[in-house]
């Protein structure tokens, strides 16, 4: 049997995209690195809630830092968009669990959030 010329390139090319792809393996949003630790845990920030609500709630802290603020479960979607319409473009404090994502932006894991 007489193999194409290409064929030892392209398999040696679909290896390495598997081999690839099995290196990443799932990525999840909020992990601090492969095994989901958090950066920090019980930070406490301090900042203001962004006005755009569009990629989920924001928190931008006085030097700039913005954290992406993520919540459990048993916070409603509706609790949310409460707290970001009473609060938008106001300071708030939060406290929480501080994780970075692939990209490198910051999340704040806080399990409840304030109703003041």
């Amino acid at each position: 049997m007489k193999l194409h010329r290409y064929y030892p390139g392209l398999m040696a090319a679909v290896l390495l995209v598997c081999l690839m792809a099995l290196a990443a393996g799932p990525a999840g949003a909020a992990k601090a690195d492969d095994d989901g630790k958090p950066l920090k845990t019980g930070v406490t920030i301090t900042g203001i809630v962004e006005d755009d609500y569009a990629d989920g709630l924001l928190v931008t802290t006085e030097d700039g830092t913005s954290y992406m603020v993520l919540t459990p479960e048993e916070v409603s979607l509706e609790q949310e968009e409460t707290f970001h319409k009473k609060f938008k473009g106001q300071s708030v404090t939060l406290t929480g669990n501080v994780f970075r994502d692939e990209d490198g932006s910051l999340s704040l894991f806080v399990m409840s959030l304030p109703a003041k």
